[in-house]
């Protein structure tokens, strides 16, 4: 049947099964409380006949300006993507439905959804049976909500502490970063839910210079292999059906156009037969390199990328072949993979219906079994009630501070900072001193210096 349809599709179809161009928070609007289809979204699909995939239309926190009065509740989560997957379907000749992606790396990003402990502090469980468990739970979430395509954080091994991304690592540990990533992919893919992960950033997007976000990976081929290549080799063996391209470049090659990376290594070496996903605007970032589109876009399509994300590099392919830089032939390779996972996936078949799961004992087990204890000298622990405690540091009483990037807005009440903690633990109330703000250069040291010398015990609550 796929092969049939891309036959029989015109070059703007094909293309629009390649773009994830919308950010999905652009597909809708909440109007006196109702849903509503935007004009935006309705003009895409006519142009191109369909959408490939749609990105983050449950994603709410401050990046997206999408919060609990703009957003989604998770209750309406099914409502809303089956409202704008019946209109995709409607106005698509052959009826195919989009790829719905949504943020999972430590629990689906949408109002109202479990928040598990981050990657960097699921390591520290070394527990790839809980692991597990808990991306199995988040694939329970998503595929109740009509989600299909969960973005998780498993490549990426931590080199330089300085990296602003660390806490989406499992360790600096190639071996402990595979097992934890081989579990989440089995997790993840677990049942037939029309659910699959796209395990990301291939490759070596955790040895970037300097710690610099998306910054070059200075290595060789040795440390390819033996330390940023593994966990991909893992999620590749446990079945990962997508993964997605790093921002960096590897020895001068972007990771988008690199096609030894994702066609011999990743193809040919690791049998792997499902979708490569852009990174954000990561083939737009290419035109910094080579200000030709068309020629760009060809390149990264010939080394293996399939999907796009948000870029407008892919929405001209239909171009780059009318000027001769990419071949029809070579476009349907990518359309054929995209709309094989569609299909593999369930998407033309009748929407089941899956409850929201529980997730409450495993957020505890979870958080009891990420704690490390470094040292305790002197028998410091465990502090008694009667102590007088400074509480300083900018995440001890903030509490979205608590939860890790890639975390939507919660409910306040939900959420006990490390400062509210312990006052309901002690007889005499902490003091409480902010002392500096993550971002900027406000700093009030004075006042944390007065409270660290008045206390018996202080506790730093720090961190990005």
């Amino acid at each position: 049947m796929i092969e049939k349809i891309v036959k029989e599709m015109t070059l703007k179809e094909k293309v629009g099964q390649l773009n994830q161009h919308l950010y999905g928070w652009q597909c809708y609007q909440k109007v006196n409380g109702k849903y509503e289809l935007t004009d935006l979204f309705k003009e895409h699909v006519k142009e191109y006949g369909g959408v490939g995939a749609i990105y983050g239309i449950l994603r709410a926190d401050a990046w997206s300006q999408i919060n609990r009065e703009n957003g989604i509740s998770r209750e309406d989560s099914k409502i809303v993507i089956t409202m704008i997957q019946e209109y995709i379907k409607k106005h698509s000749r052959f009826e195919i439905p989009a790829l719905i992606s949504e943020e999972c790396v430590h629990g689906h990003m949408a109002l109202g959804a479990p928040v598990f402990p981050t990657n960097l502090a699921m390591g520290m469980t070394w527990n790839p049976d809980l692991m597990e468990r808990i991306t199995h739970n988040v694939s329970q979430e998503l595929a109740a909500k009509g989600g299909n395509l969960a973005l998780f954080t498993g490549f990426d091994v931590l080199r330089d502490p300085r990296w602003g991304r660390s806490e989406e690592c499992f360790s600096e540990d190639a071996y402990l970063t595979s097992c934890m990533t081989s579990a989440a992919v089995h997790g993840f893919q677990k049942e037939k839910n029309g659910v699959a992960v796209v395990v990301k950033h291939l490759c070596a997007q955790g040895g970037c210079v300097g710690g610099h976000n998306s910054d070059a990976a200075l290595i060789g081929p040795r440390e390819l292999r033996e330390i940023h290549l593994p966990p991909v080799k893992a999620a590749i063996d446990a079945g990962a059906k997508a993964v997605m391209a790093a921002y960096n470049e590897i020895d001068g090659i972007p990771c988008h156009i690199n096609k030894a990376l994702l066609f011999e290594t990743l193809r040919k070496e690791y049998d792997f037969s499902g979708i490569v996903m852009a990174d954000g605007c990561a083939l737009d970032r290419l035109l910094l390199l080579d200000d030709d589109i068309l020629k760009v876009g060809s390149l990264a399509l010939k080394a293996g990328v399939d999907l796009s994300l948000w870029d407008n590099v892919y929405l001209r392919l239909d171009e780059a072949i009318k000027q001769g830089y990419l071949t029809e032939e070579e476009l349907d390779q990518a359309v054929l993979r995209v709309l094989r996972l569609k299909e593999e996936l369930g998407l033309w078949e009748e929407l089941n219906t899956y409850s929201l799961p529980e997730a409450s004992d495993l957020l505890l087990q979870a958080a009891r079994e990420c704690q490390v204890l470094l040292k305790n000298n002197d028998s410091l622990l465990p502090l008694s009630s009667k102590q007088k405690i400074a509480v300083i540091g900018p995440n001890a009483n903030h509490y979205l501070n608590q939860l890790g990037d890639y975390t939507a807005y919660q409910n306040k009440s939900d959420i006990v900072t490390v400062y509210d903690g312990i006052c309901q633990k002690t007889e005499i109330s902490p003091i409480y001193v902010q002392g500096c703000s993550i971002r900027g250069r406000k700093f009030d040291i004075e006042p944390a210096l007065v409270a660290a010398k008045a206390a018996d015990i202080v506790i730093l609550v720090l961190g990005g």
